[in-house]
């Protein structure tokens, strides 16, 4: 372990050691069962004896530190008495005789001990020893080193230049003789060197001499030599038990695992001998290969490889042959064979054996089977560049086909590369109809047909969902073309799931090489562009890539960062368009309109920009943006009775929807009950499931429903059995007829009487001439909207009065009533605004 990596503990094991010799640390990096999170760390605590392993192996790293100091005891009782022997003339110069035998005593006693201890020890070794016999150790350290220790502070004291520099050579030589020989028991070390230096500097401070401070200085950095010495030589002392401990552990569960490898039935061992046929054939063997004993007697390894004629079991059994005939040893053989007539993969690794002689006996080896795995790393391959759904190629792997056909390209100079992007339309409508299972199964059927005729021709991937694509070489603009059309016109046909038919019809962009600059990203992004331009302008065809279509997208991009920034900085507005009762001719109501002047493009129409907002995602705060701007203003006129508000159907998929609305409602003040939402037939093709609960909900409110453009769409009628509106508007195509074709009359006829039937309120929206006026006045239809009674004005006050016609002057109309509505009251006439 660096020393830089566990400094703190490194730190506090020695201040722990000096300051309170036994104390158990407790430190961050230990795991929750008190062993530390490295081998370093558990080694450096083992050595000052901390309990941070079990506690046979703790018995066992003590006793052999305590060993470790007793190999030495003869040479420390000699240094010792030497040391006795020098030092006695010294000390008794300067003290009375009784004292200094009184010391010679007590370091000779000790001496004697300690060689009794150590003979005793040597005839009967300790293998296991307690915490005990390391605090004995310690103690004996203590003792020694402060009969010691009186030498410098009596030598200094008493002045005698010879008694000072032989107790200072005594003293250097002690510390650091005591501490090395005391190193693998770190803590009597520090013991030692502790008490030796204390007692120095006392004596240095006695003297008070010119050299003071270089000696102590000098003492100093000896003593942080000798610590760190005897710290690192504990540190590994106790490493080298911790790793013998991990090798035998290891061993242990080595022999444990062969065991089990013996008796388990994933693997087996194998022996040939020196001719090459096997020998002490195991049960597990018989059973993995399918042949009987006998027979596996008189085969060799090579015969089972033999046994499956496929090329890549073939050239293992070459690879085989060589590494047997050089008597080699082999890892990771692969060969194939038949065991039942079944087709089996084994991986093999074998070693050479020996003879006593030095001769070559045979193979000794490890077989296992490896056949599962194998198809599970196949099938891996395979899942990773196919669909799993249809089991055509799917985008990673289309792309790298793409690359490397663009490469080759550039190589020839060709420029015939066409990449075709394929959507299917209404795909939506079968999983939310019929289940997905259904949808799964269209899928798979037109992946089929999709390869039936790209077969030999391009490279057909699934991206995900109901996205295609196909790349190939097309020699021409109609050739690339005439197969857009066959991927468009294959789709047409009915597809056949269960009982049912489902015709869905595709869309296909797509771009040929043009420029030999491009990449792969160039070409799906004009393709791309083609698609988007196919489906915009009705779906159900192919169209090739042009240069104005990127022009346009950039257009589009452009008028989208425009509105970003003027929705941000408050640029758009709105405005109320009166709603009149065809009878009365009083204002009743209002349809809120969205308004954007661009300051170089002049007014931007919500036909254009409304489709951009639901694209970028800004349509969720636009549209909640607008109803707290129509109910706050509405709610300054109570003369409307109420206002109508668009939604979009990205709103209306809001899961959060009815959340936002009640929110705003709560926030303004404005009744439910004067609130109409508007929404139109593709809310219903977006979010078939959780329309008719969102409907409920708001109406529960008490808020309105009407169904804008009704009859424009493709099935109006079926959204009228099973949803409950309040209204529904007639779209401006069919009033801009009236007066031009009799069949307009005949369908607004129509449906006026299907809704007042249904008990359902009607307005007729882009009323601009008096004729038509009169004529669904006359048809019964119970408010009309347009140009004709006003233009659109950003404060609903305003709207209030129809300046345009003089209702009072009119005669009432004979045209039926709603219904729903309350009869006027004979002899009196509405009241105009």
């Amino acid at each position: 372990m660096r020393p830089g990596a566990n400094w703190k503990l490194i730190l506090q094991t020695i201040l722990m050691a000096l300051v309170s010799p036994g104390t158990r640390i407790r430190f961050a990096a230990s795991k929750t069962d008190g062993q530390m999170d490295s081998s370093p760390s558990r080694a450096l605590l083992l050595a000052f004896g901390h309990p941070v392993v079990d506690q046979y192996l703790a018995c066992k790293v003590r006793a052999a530190q305590i060993a470790s100091i007793a190999r030495l005891t003869p040479l420390t009782i000699l240094a010792n008495i030497v040391n006795v022997v020098v030092v006695t003339p010294v000390l008794a110069l300067v003290l009375p005789l009784p004292y200094v035998l009184g010391w010679v005593i007590a370091v000779l006693s000790l001496m004697a001990l300690t060689a009794i201890k150590w003979f005793l020890a040597k005839r009967s070794p300790v293998e296991l020893a307690s915490r005990r016999a390391l605090s004995a150790a310690l103690r004996h350290a203590t003792v020694l080193s402060a009969l010691w220790a009186v030498v410098p502070i009596v030598a200094f004291a008493s002045g005698n230049l010879n008694g000072i520099w032989i107790a200072s050579c005594i003293t250097t030589g002690m510390i650091c003789g005591g501490g090395f020989a005391l190193a693998t028991v770190p803590q009597a070390a520090f013991r030692w060197v502790a008490i030796l230096y204390v007692a120095t500097v006392v004596a240095l401070v006695i003297d008070q001499g010119v050299m003071m401070w270089p000696l102590l200085f000098l003492l100093t950095s000896y003593a942080f030599v000798v610590i760190g010495s005897t710290t690192a030589a504990g540190w590994l002392f106790a490493s080298h038990f911790l790793a013998e401990a991990e090798l035998e552990k290891h061993s242990e569960l080595i022999a444990l695992l062969l065991n089990e490898f013996e008796e388990t039935s994933s693997d087996w061992i194998w022996e040939a001998n020196s001719a090459g046929n096997f020998r002490n054939v195991s049960d597990r063997f018989l059973h993995a290969s399918g042949r009987s004993r006998s027979e596996l007697h008189a085969m060799r390894m090579v015969d089972l490889a033999y046994s499956l004629d496929e090329d890549e079991a073939r050239d293992a059994v070459a690879k085989l042959e060589e590494a047997i005939g050089l008597q080699k040893s082999f890892r990771e053989m692969i060969i194939g064979l038949t065991v039942n007539g079944e087709e089996r993969w084994w991986s093999l690794a074998a070693r050479p054996i020996y003879d006593d002689h030095g001769s070559f006996a045979g193979y000794r080896g490890v077989a296992s089977d490896i056949t599962e795995p194998r198809r599970a790393n196949a099938l891996a391959s395979h899942l990773a560049d196919h669909d799993s759904l249809t089991g055509i190629g799917n985008r990673s792997w289309f792309l790298k086909q793409a690359e490397s056909m663009l490469e080759e390209q550039a190589r020839t100079g060709q420029n015939t590369l066409t990449l075709f992007l394929i959507d299917l339309d209404n795909f939506k409508v079968v999983n939310d109809t019929s289940g997905h299972p259904a949808g799964d199964e269209l899928l798979r059927q037109v992946a089929d047909r999709f390869t039936a005729i790209s077969e030999g021709r391009t490279a057909l991937a699934r991206f995900g969902g109901d996205e295609f694509a196909a790349l190939g070489r097309f020699v021409s603009d109609q050739a690339a073309s005439a197969f857009a059309e066959e991927l468009v016109s294959v789709t047409r046909k009915p597809f056949r799931i269960g009982r049912r038919d489902f015709a869905i019809g595709s869309t296909v962009g797509f771009t040929r090489l043009r420029d030999k600059g491009d990449t792969v990203d160039d070409l799906m992004r004009k393709a791309d562009i083609a698609l988007y331009k196919a489906k915009e302008s009705g779906r159900g065809r192919a169209l090739a890539f042009e240069s104005d279509m990127e022009r346009e997208v950039r257009e589009r991009r452009e008028l989208e960062a425009d509105l970003r920034e003027a929705f941000e900085y408050g640029r758009l507005s709105v405005e109320f368009q009166p709603i009149v009762d065809s009878r009365s001719g009083k204002v009743v109501s209002s349809e809120v309109l969205v308004r954007w002047f661009h300051p170089t493009r002049g007014e931007v129409t919500p036909n254009t920009f409304i489709p951009i907002a639901e694209h970028a995602g800004l349509i969720l705060p636009l549209g909640n943006w607008v109803l707290r701007k129509a109910c706050a203003a509405a709610a300054q006129c109570p003369e409307l009775e109420s206002v109508a508000v668009n939604l979009s159907p990205v709103q209306f998929m809001d899961p959060n929807l009815v959340g936002h609305i009640t929110s705003v409602l709560d926030e303004t003040g404005f009744p439910p009950e004067r609130l109409v939402l508007e929404i139109t037939e593709s809310v219903f093709l977006r979010d078939f499931g959780s329309a008719p609960d969102k409907l409920e909900k708001l109406r529960d409110l008490g808020i309105k429903i009407s169904l804008d453009d009704f009859g424009t769409g493709y099935s109006s009628l079926s959204y009228l059995r099973q949803y409950k509106f309040d209204k529904i508007k007639i779209d401006k195509s069919f009033v801009d007829e009236i007066g031009e074709r009799s069949d307009g009359l005949a369908i607004i006829s129509a449906v006026i009487a299907l809704a007042h039937n249904l008990g359902l309120e009607v307005t007729a929206e882009g009323v601009e001439r008096q004729f038509q006026v009169e004529a669904l006045r006359t048809l019964g239809c119970d408010t009309l909207q347009g140009y004709y009674f006003g233009k659109p004005h950003a404060n609903p006050m305003k709207i209030t009065q129809v300046s345009s016609e003089d209702w009072e002057d009119r005669s009432p109309s004979t045209a039926p009533q709603n219904s729903l509505e309350p009869q006027q009251v004979p002899g009196k006439k509405s009241s105009a605004s």
